[in-house]
Order: C-alpha cells, then structure tokens, then sequence
C-alpha cells in the first residue's frame, strides 16, 4: 500500500512538472501574426519560435513591416539560451546588417531581453503570454539614458 501511494504521488509530482512549461516551450513550433505599431505607423509581425541544436537553444525567426513602407520588410534571427537562474543569453542578427549581443530572464509567461551594444544601438524586448494564446510584443529603444517605446505588437497563432 505504501509502495501504490509513492507512486501515485510521484505520478502527480511528475505531471506537474510536465505542466510547468517555459516561455520558449509555450510559443516554439508556432508560427505568430501580429498586428500592431512601429515607429508611429501601423505595422505586420511574423515571428516563429523553434528549439535548435538538440533544445539547447531556441531560434526565433522575425520580420516586420510598416504600413507606409510596403517595399521595405525588416528581417531578423535571434539566437537564444537559457541559463541558470532563469537567465537567457544570445545574438542577435538582423536585415541592416547588424548583430549585437541579447540578455535577459524568461518565465513561464514573459521574456525579457536587454539587447544591442553601445557601438550601435541598445533596447529592451518584453514578450508576455496572455490568456494562453496571445503574445503582447513591446520594444524600446535607449536613449539618453531612457528606454522609449518604439513598437508594439499583439501575434497570435497564425497555423
């Protein structure tokens, strides 16, 4: 009897932990819509979120466009991993020609990345998972000193 009881608490232990899923383990394997605001226009997002190199890191996929500027589509790569603490580390490469250094904490609903150098350009990136399906995109900018808003954006799954 003591034995079935173990094993049932493990059982419901090990389904709870299952349950518990990252940020990147939410949105991977999707591919995300969004709609939103860049730069004081309106604008279309793509993103999509996949684990590469056996899950040890995770790759997302980028590109945007401004409403105003239909021949002009940004594109990006970012590549991110995971470390102790919560704390995620990667690089990031984009259509301009840039590349710049990414740090950040993810969660079970959010991601934060302070990205960029001061060569450069450097910023923040808040991703938020509400109501399971919806992904809350906010993007910043430093200057003097200040992270000012940029963009937003509201994805859903686009499958």
């Amino acid at each position: 009897m003591k034995t079935i009881v173990t094993l049932l608490l493990m059982a419901v232990v090990g389904i709870q932990i299952c349950n518990s899923q990252s940020f990147f383990e939410k949105v991977s394997n999707l591919k995300w819509k969004g709609e939103g605001e860049l730069m004081g226009s309106k604008a279309s997002f793509k993103m999509d979120w996949k684990p590469i190199l056996d899950g040890k890191f995770y790759q997302l996929t980028f590109q945007n466009q401004r409403e105003e500027s239909k021949e002009y589509v940004f594109k990006a790569r970012g590549i991110y991993r995971v470390g102790e603490s919560n704390n995620v580390s990667g690089s990031w490469f984009d259509s301009r020609g840039y590349s710049f250094p990414l740090k950040g904490e993810v969660s079970e609903d959010a991601l934060m990345v302070i990205w960029g150098s001061p060569e450069l350009e450097q910023g923040k990136t808040i991703y938020t998972i509400k109501d399971g399906s919806t992904i809350f995109v906010e993007d910043y900018v430093l200057k003097d000193g200040e992270f000012i808003k940029f963009g937003n954006a509201e994805y859903k799954p686009n499958n």
